[in-house]
């Protein structure tokens, strides 16, 4: 069956489709994650507040979407990430409603995978699809449409695990080549993972 994709800003989805990206990114990332004492909608919430409030991107990111009806069950997405020079203030109501821990590891991790795009770079932040939808071809055809976004002389960018090699090999197939391979010690205690793999495409 074709999929139809939807391609829309960040801040032009609904409040039910904001939810419908983080919650499918939160479940096909789940070990990345990972805490025993918060519930999915809990973690939801703290991402959502951390995008609004904490995201350094000045420019919202872009969300390559498929649905089956109302249910979001594909999601790739696209940032064009500037250094905002506002000072970020800690976001201690997040930590008096959560706890510290959670919402530090919170911050750290998203602090070791921030990238910033040079240029006509786009980057990838993520591409999720769900369980119940794997090996249909979504990830490919998201990827695909993403490429087709890129005019001559862009490119597109973006960081895997070095040991998915599910999704390394998807990578390769769709024209992207391994630029550097890179060790982050501090995504070992974090996410499991401290070999990543930087992957390039260009048009």
């Amino acid at each position: 069956m074709k999929r139809k994709i939807a391609i829309a800003d960040r801040d032009q989805l609904s409040e039910r489709e904001k939810r419908g990206v983080f919650c499918l990114l939160l479940t096909s990332f789940s070990a990345k994650f990972a805490s025993n004492r918060l519930t999915l909608k809990e973690k939801v919430d703290i991402l959502l507040y951390l995008e609004q409030h904490y995201a350094s991107q000045k420019k919202s990111p872009v969300d390559y979407i498929v649905k089956d009806q109302d249910e979001i069950i594909g999601v790739l997405t696209i940032s064009e990430k500037t250094m905002d020079s506002r000072k970020k203030n800690y976001p201690f109501e997040l930590s008096k409603k959560y706890g510290f821990l959670p919402i530090f590891k919170y911050l750290l991790m998203l602090s070791a995978l921030e990238y910033s795009p040079q240029g006509r770079e786009q980057y990838i932040e993520n591409v999720a699809v769900h369980e119940r939808y794997q090996r249909q071809g979504i990830a490919k055809v998201l990827i695909l449409a993403a490429q087709a976004e890129v005019k001559t002389g862009g490119k597109l960018s973006l960081i895997v695990s070095a040991n998915n090699q599910q999704a390394v090999g998807l990578y390769l197939k769709c024209g992207f080549s391994i630029v550097k391979k890179q060790r982050v010690l501090i995504l070992r205690f974090l996410a499991n993972e401290p070999n990543w793999l930087f992957m390039e495409w260009s048009r």
